[in-house]
């Protein structure tokens, strides 16, 4: 590929990336101030079309974004699969986030039974597949700026969040036994803090992995993260305020001590 053709497909990718993000934050006004909410986990609903196993569901859309990440990659550095250090790492942690997600987590759900609609895994494929493309493609192709401090300080958030994620993650299932389907209030850790510190922790990850290897491809992951995560953590407290009467009030929704 010559120069010319190059600057052309980043001219293109940059764009994209730009409208990306655009589409992110109409999708974050559209679920927080249309409150939708996104029907699986405890806001299952019988009238979003057919269903499939939780655990199943979980696994198809997670592992398109490892897929679409490597993918992305190979592209991005012509098939050479070589790039700088830092992009590597940014690889390196995306695909552990994701071995996490895709393979441990939805074997560790304990109810078996749980079903998720079809087109919630469907929607959640096809963004997953740009999205991990996208940043794969901005790390293969090294179009990331570069920064030592950066470096330092996403690192430690990541893993700050990616630890704050798994510990949460594990309060909660640890709260039933197999087959148990009844739903209880999580209680220690972040749990006294907010309603869903699991989900501020991916929060905390992702801004982590933007400030790692920043580019536009990173920022619209933020910008997701942010556009899905939040509503998602509004409509969890709203739902635990809504079921139990002694649900703790002084409890934020995701940010400490903010909101």
């Amino acid at each position: 590929m010559d120069f010319s053709e190059n600057f052309n497909l980043h001219e293109s990718i940059n764009t994209f990336s730009l409208l990306w993000i655009i589409l992110g934050i109409a999708t974050f006004v559209i679920l927080f101030y249309g409150k939708v909410t996104a029907p699986f986990g405890r806001h299952t609903r019988s009238d979003w079309g057919p269903v499939i196993p939780n655990s199943l569901g979980w696994f198809i859309m997670e592992i398109i974004s490892p897929i679409g990440l490597w993918l992305g990659f190979y592209f991005g550095s012509d098939g050479t699969m070589e790039t700088s250090n830092q992009a590597f790492i940014g690889m390196l942690l995306w695909s552990i986030h994701y071995l996490n997600r895709t393979f441990i987590f939805p074997l560790r759900m304990p109810n078996k039974k749980k079903k998720m609609p079809l087109i919630i895994t469907l929607s959640a494929m096809l963004f997953n597949s740009v999205n991990g493309t996208l940043n794969g493609y901005f790390l293969g192709s090294d179009w990331i700026l570069h920064s030592n401090y950066l470096l330092l300080l996403g690192g430690l958030l990541f893993v700050l969040g990616m630890s704050i994620n798994i510990k949460s993650d594990n309060i909660l299932l640890s709260l039933r036994k197999p087959g148990e389907t009844h739903y209880v209030i999580p209680r220690g850790f972040l749990f006294d803090k907010v309603s869903t510190p699991n989900l501020f922790g991916e929060i905390v990850e992702w801004f982590g992995f933007m400030l790692i290897v920043p580019s536009f491809g990173s920022l619209s992951f933020l910008c997701w993260t942010l556009a899905n995560l939040i509503p998602r953590a509004r409509d969890h407290h709203e739902w635990y305020l809504s079921h139990f009467d002694d649900y703790p009030k002084e409890r934020k929704v995701v940010f400490p001590l903010i909101y």
